[in-house]
């Protein structure tokens, strides 16, 4: 099993891919990528998830980028995943040199409330790697949790990942963001 793509590569296969493209395509690229790419994030990922259908256009300019750089990067569509209510109209361009390729990334609190909801520990390890690069508003994430996430899947659970990413970077706030989860039952 590869050892994953570290930033560097991720941007050089971007910028093949860019090169390859004969119009224009918008990603929206979540997951451990989007974090390597605007977050900080220095985990190395094992792919390119995206919540875009990955066109024929980019299919092909992904293979021919493939081929000219070596690197045997995935791009592939997640069909499963759990975004804030709201998320679109926080997305963020990253690589705005590229001159084909569009590749939009989930607002950091979105990107760590998406992780949240699986909270497998290299998610958590991201979320860290994230809060290290530039520390999470404890109000936003609560907000956006109670707001735009609480109502989506098992609740228990959330509830207990959400309470799990606020003792490690919040410890302070554990017992005041319970307490606040408890008043919405």
């Amino acid at each position: 099993m590869t050892e994953g793509f570290a930033r560097g590569a991720i941007e050089k296969f971007l910028r093949a891919v860019d090169r390859s493209l004969k119009e224009p395509v918008t990603i929206l690229v979540i997951g451990g990528t989007a974090a390597t790419l605007r977050y900080g994030a220095t985990r190395a990922t094992q792919d390119i998830d995206t919540l875009t259908a990955v066109s024929k256009a980019l299919a092909v300019a992904a293979s021919e980028a493939r081929a000219k750089t070596g690197l045997d990067i995935p791009i592939q569509r997640v069909t499963i995943a759990d975004e804030s209510e709201d998320y679109e109209s926080r997305l963020e361009r990253v690589l705005p040199r590229l001159k084909r390729l569009r590749v939009l990334v989930p607002e950091r609190h979105d990107l760590v409330l998406m992780k949240v909801m699986c909270a497998y520990e290299h998610d958590l390890q991201v979320i860290g790697e994230i809060h290290a690069h530039a520390p999470l508003s404890l109000d936003i994430l609560v907000d956006r949790f109670l707001n735009e996430m609480l109502p989506i899947g098992e609740p228990r659970r959330i509830r207990q990942n959400f309470l799990l990413v606020i003792e490690q970077r919040f410890p302070e706030a554990v017992d005041d963001v319970e307490r606040r989860l408890r008043a919405v039952r």
